[in-house]
């Protein structure tokens, strides 16, 4: 009788070989499927800092084209000249009300990565020192950079740029609004 013992089940050759294959397979559908991660992360950042950017920016035009005046400020707070540009941007915004007019200001600035929007009440236009907070929004986050200037008389240029570890995005334009430039004392 001949013996079989030899062909019953896997040899320890082949059993090393096939964990070999497996092995490989599975190294190369993981690295497919870290590189399709990466790019769906990529893509998805891009799209979603292209949106935070665009939409800051619809909701600074919107309070720039309801304001009365507008202010570029250096990052301290310090009102700076035409044609410079500033961190932050202040503007006055009235409001009716049954009373009559109430003014609000809206301040923008970056702090810590973050842009935010700030109102307060105005009880005097001309003098800041007695303005009521009301409140302070962080309006997007990842923000790089936020610019202004007014080189014209009633245009505000502004810049927006957002960025991660790996991608930014810059949204620049100019807007013109109903702004009051008018000169003291004439």
């Amino acid at each position: 009788m001949k013996s079989f013992d030899s062909e019953k089940g896997f040899t320890m050759l082949e059993m090393i070989l096939a964990l070999v294959l497996i092995a490989l397979l599975m190294s190369g559908l993981m690295a497919v499927y870290w590189v399709a991660g990466n790019a769906f992360y990529q893509e998805t950042s891009i799209s979603e800092m292209q949106y935070t950017v665009r939409e800051v920016r619809q909701m600074i035009l919107k309070d720039i084209h309801s304001s009365e005046s507008a202010e570029v400020m250096s990052w301290d707070g310090s009102k700076l000249n035409s044609g410079e540009a500033g961190r932050r941007l202040r503007l006055i915004i009235p409001v009716m009300k049954e009373e009559g007019v109430e003014y609000i200001a809206i301040c923008y600035y970056i702090e810590n990565s973050k842009l935010y929007r700030e109102r307060f009440m105005l009880y005097d236009k001309q003098n800041s020192g007695d303005d009521q907070l009301l409140d302070k929004i962080p309006v997007a986050d990842h923000m790089i950079s936020l610019s202004f200037s007014n080189s014209r008389v009633g245009v505000i240029e502004y810049e927006l740029i957002s960025g991660d570890d790996r991608n930014t995005f810059r949204i620049s334009g100019r807007v013109g609004s109903k702004m009051d430039y008018s000169i003291d004392g004439i």
